[in-house]
């Protein structure tokens, strides 16, 4: 009896260390978040690029960044959301949800995974933004589409100009199958009149109904012209799952 004892304890003490040691993404619900969990979430996980500057190149995320309550936690709107719907903050200015480096750069969020809507749901809980519960209602919704969030803190690119006109301006690529994904539709998020946000959808399924990101594709960058040049980043599939499983 004494050995089955000494053999289990080690056990669960090594199960709990895998636990501690692993991604809160994977190893501890959204609502037990803290400040450091969603920063470790919008900063360092697989559904995140920040500091991209033009024409792509990955830049250094400022090291004196502060993960505290007036860093990142709006969740941008999205369109076609029923009036009844709970209400949604969007980025506001002065409330990037990353660092930012020297120089034009930005950051780019595959917004339509739960863990990301779970990150910025609970952030604005945390500020006080948001309820608990209409941060669950949110989070529970399943997007129709692909959503690729683009933020910085100068979006002065996009100012005077209209959504439609970056329809044409961005794409995924699909790296296996060399195809793209065009867009669907392009939604500006304001405050006080100014573009802080940007919102890419593309669609789930092609034009014969099948999934537009196939079950083996590994990888898929993101591609948009702005200013004169290509901002590109590239997100490994295999690396964007949650304790639920893959989440795009």
């Amino acid at each position: 009896m004494r050995k089955t004892i000494s053999f289990v304890v080690p056990a669960i003490l090594l199960a709990m260390a895998v636990y501690a040691s692993g991604d809160v993404w994977k190893t501890k619900p959204y609502t037990q978040w803290d400040e450091k969990d969603v920063a470790a979430v919008l900063q360092s996980s697989p559904w995140v690029k920040l500091n991209v500057s033009l024409p792509g190149t990955l830049g250094e995320a400022a090291p004196d960044y502060n993960p505290g309550v007036s860093g990142p936690g709006s969740m941008p709107n999205r369109m076609g959301s029923p009036s009844s719907a709970p209400p949604t903050p969007q980025v506001g200015a002065g409330d990037n949800p990353a660092p930012q480096a020297s120089g034009k750069t930005y950051n780019l969020f595959w917004y339509s995974s739960r863990t990301i809507r779970e990150a910025f749901a609970r952030r604005a809980v945390l500020k006080g933004t948001m309820t608990a519960d209409n941060a669950g209602k949110m989070v529970a919704g399943n997007p129709e589409s692909y959503e690729v969030l683009v933020n910085a803190a100068d979006m002065s690119a996009f100012e005077g100009r209209a959504e439609d006109t970056f329809k044409d301006e961005a794409f995924l690529e699909l790296k296996k199958e060399k195809k793209k994904i065009n867009l669907t539709n392009v939604v500006f998020q304001r405050s006080s009149g100014k573009v802080v946000g940007v919102l890419f959808n593309f669609p789930k399924k092609d034009a014969e109904g099948q999934p537009s990101i196939s079950a083996d594709e590994k990888e898929v960058g993101f591609n948009m012209r702005v200013s004169g040049a290509w901002l590109r980043a590239s997100f490994n599939l295999k690396q964007m799952a949650d304790s639920q499983g893959p989440d795009l």
